[in-house]
């Protein structure tokens, strides 16, 4: 029976107040009930998450809190961990990220003028860019650029300056649709208990990427890092990039991306129980990494993630892509418009060793292909109940495909039809469709 639920919640003191409509129905254990849109959504310091994020989470301490507005008292909440509410956007670049891409200001020009020999950003990036080749593999492995230690120095430093180390047992809650952090990289490392809601993520950018060989300039810090952590829940948060892609001249005559961003939520390492919901991914190129490497020495059912109701727009690839994991993905909706500031070259990425099971999902009719993987080191997909409206579909020779489920889902969980997804999940994922007022 379909009913209109209206929710008010107070969390901490702040109210919440969200409104859906939706289909009731029950759901079972470990495995998937009837398709039925989810009851209700709500936000509050005391919400467990779901999916494989819950599996073994312990409950944090919700009986105090802090609310920030600004990088300073940012940090110092950050250091104890806990509750925290961020108030509006904080710049965590301590004001050096340009208006566009491959650009600088007065911040980074000093910046750059302190930690090396130029005195501009600009003076830099040009000689950086000329004194490599097409075929300069600029990496700590083998460095081969004239200016591989200052582009190494200037990143790390730079490094130092954006990064938020999240500590285990902290929430951190945006408290409407425009809260949350820009020019930053938020590093959950090492951590285990760590919520992430209603949160705006907007543009990691990396002045300072390095050359790989054939593949221009590439970033190197994420907008969320996740990495040898457990019991991570990322929900209802927005992702986006607003910085134009820039080029360079490479050797002084050859045309190449001058990448300022790397992933926009990356799982690596020996990360498991993590979930991903309710989110939004847009303008991204490379936007989600589960297991960084082939080589890893880590079985596949050690990293779990759960994988729902996002919204993965005008991405190029990554959807994620998929190594040594399980993986359950369903009522995501992943789509791109032509006008998009990266082509879509596929949605999920079948790698080395991975375990999919994709329930209900939609891939619209701008997305190339809706699932690829490698030609030797196969993943396996088992998909159910989907809509697939991507051009090419399916690269089926590319990866494994089984007739039945894979891993058995040891949650409760609700799934609705693919048909539903794509009005659904735009009005439910992102920041503001829980906001805090």
């Amino acid at each position: 029976m379909k009913k209109c639920i209206r929710i008010f919640l107070a969390i901490l003191g702040l109210s919440v107040f969200f409104s859906t409509c939706a289909f009731a129905s029950d759901s079972t254990s470990g495995s998937a009930s009837s398709d039925s849109t989810p009851v209700s959504l709500s936000l509050s310091a005391s919400d467990l998450p779901d999916g494989f994020a819950g599996t073994e989470f312990k409950k944090i301490k919700t009986d105090s809190s802090v609310t920030v507005n600004n990088k300073i008292d940012l940090l110092a909440a950050i250091k104890k961990g806990g509750v925290i509410y961020v108030d509006g956007m904080i710049d965590l670049s301590d004001g050096m990220l340009p208006e566009v891409g491959g650009g600088s200001n007065p911040a980074l020009d000093a910046f750059v003028k302190k930690n090396s020999s130029f005195s501009t950003y600009s003076e830099y990036r040009e000689a950086y860019a000329a004194n490599c080749k097409v075929e300069t593999e600029d990496s700590s492995k083998g460095p081969q650029s004239r200016y591989y230690e200052t582009m190494h120095t200037l990143n790390t430093k730079y490094r130092d300056v954006i990064r938020l180390s999240v500590k285990s047992n902290t929430i951190l809650i945006g408290l409407n649709d425009n809260s949350g952090f820009s020019g930053g990289c938020l590093s959950v490392s090492g951590v285990s208990n760590v919520i992430l809601r209603n949160l705006k993520i907007v543009d990691a950018y990396d002045p300072f990427p390095h050359h790989e060989k054939n593949d221009g300039y590439n970033a190197q810090h994420d907008a969320v890092s996740i990495e040898n952590s457990k019991n991570i829940w990322v929900d209802h948060c927005t992702f986006a990039d607003t910085k134009s892609l820039d080029h360079v001249l490479t050797g002084g005559k050859t045309d190449e991306k001058w990448q300022t961003y790397d992933g926009l939520c990356d799982i690596t390492k020996s990360s498991d129980n993590v979930t991903v919901s309710y989110c939004k991914f847009m303008n991204h190129s490379k936007t989600m990494l589960i297991g960084s490497s082939d080589s890893e020495q880590i079985s596949a059912k050690n990293r779990k993630v759960t994988l729902h109701h996002n919204y993965f727009y005008n991405c190029a690839s990554r959807l994620p892509m998929v190594r040594l994991s399980w993986i359950h993905s369903y009522n995501n909706y992943f789509d791109a418009e032509s006008s998009a500031p990266y082509g879509n070259s596929y949605a999920l990425g079948v790698r080395y060793n991975s375990l999919i099971n994709s329930e209900n999902n939609y891939y619209g009719s701008g997305i190339k292909n809706s699932y690829a993987g490698h030609s030797s080191k196969y993943g396996t997909v088992y998909s159910s109940g989907e809509a697939d409206n991507s051009k090419s579909g399916k690269k089926s020779s590319e990866f494994k495909v089984s007739d039945g489920p894979l891993f058995e889902i040891p949650y409760k969980y609700e799934k609705i039809p693919a048909e539903q997804v794509p009005d659904f999940v735009k009005a439910n994922a992102g920041t503001g469709t829980l906001s805090a007022k």
